[in-house]
């Protein structure tokens, strides 16, 4: 079901990193001119690789602007982010024997509480695995975890060269390689009965569909009563946030078409 040695290609590297910089261009106001400057002349592949896909353009001042397909590709962008914290990320904890997950406490802790309990030994990280189940690509999942925590950091020195060396993504690849596999959650029950891994992550993900919602639910609920949360599960700075009807997720093989564009 999944690789040995999971490989993102240089164009898909350039994908992600072109959502990336078109965020800095049109809601950051990032500006860049073809004669690119110090470490922003790292930038320049990047560039001719967005221009070749139509996600820039040059205006009259010789500086890169955002085309109709970049803007489509930065809302695709922001529309993957936003379902991956929806209904992907509460399956980084969970607990195989109980079938809990760490998320139904998310809002009964705060940072410190809720740092210790969701990385109890007890529970394992599912997120590869149900990307796999979901027939998406697991880059996908990760880079939008990379996103979340801040990994693309342009505070940092030299951030133009790290977003397409080769070390930021190698260690995307070690997380997907060394992730639990579909094949790996198979066993055999009280009854000789052998479980695949299949059945198991159906139904994790029936199981994550349920609380997704009901987390949504419990958040409304906190937004209406006081605008305070124990913890940042909340982002503040996704005011916006829409997500997928959560009904069309009580079918685990239901894929959202926004995976597969760009």
């Amino acid at each position: 079901m999944g690789y040995k040695h999971f490989t993102i290609s240089d164009n898909q590297r350039k994908e992600y990193a072109s959502g990336f910089l078109l965020d800095l261009i049109i809601k950051r106001g990032y500006q860049y001119t073809v004669v690119l400057m110090d470490a922003d002349k790292d930038l320049e592949p990047l560039f001719v690789y967005m221009m070749s896909k139509d996600y820039l353009t040059l205006d009259k001042k010789n500086n890169y602007v955002h085309t109709q397909k970049g803007l489509e590709k930065l809302e695709n962008l922001k529309k993957r982010y936003e379902e991956y914290l929806a209904h992907f990320d509460l399956f980084c904890a969970v607990d195989l024997e109980s079938g809990e997950f760490a998320f139904e406490k998310i809002f009964e802790l705060d940072d410190e509480e809720w740092e210790l309990y969701v990385n109890d030994e007890r529970f394992v990280d599912l997120r590869i695995a149900t990307a796999w189940f979901k027939k998406i690509n697991p880059s996908d999942f990760v880079f939008l975890s990379f996103l979340k925590e801040k990994q693309f950091d342009i505070n940092s020195s030299n951030w133009q060269f790290d977003i397409l060396s080769g070390l930021i993504w190698e260690k995307i690849e070690e997380i997907i390689d060394t992730s639990i596999q579909i094949e790996e959650l198979e066993y055999m029950d009280e009854d000789n009965e052998i479980i695949t891994g299949m059945r198991v992550m159906e139904d994790v993900v029936r199981q994550g569909a349920k609380l997704s919602e009901k987390l949504y639910h419990e958040e409304e609920h906190l937004k209406q009563e006081s605008s305070e949360y124990p913890n940042d599960y909340y982002d503040s700075n996704h005011g916006d946030y829409v997500v997928t009807t959560y009904e069309s997720y009580y079918d685990p093989f239901y894929i959202n078409p926004i995976w597969f564009i760009f």
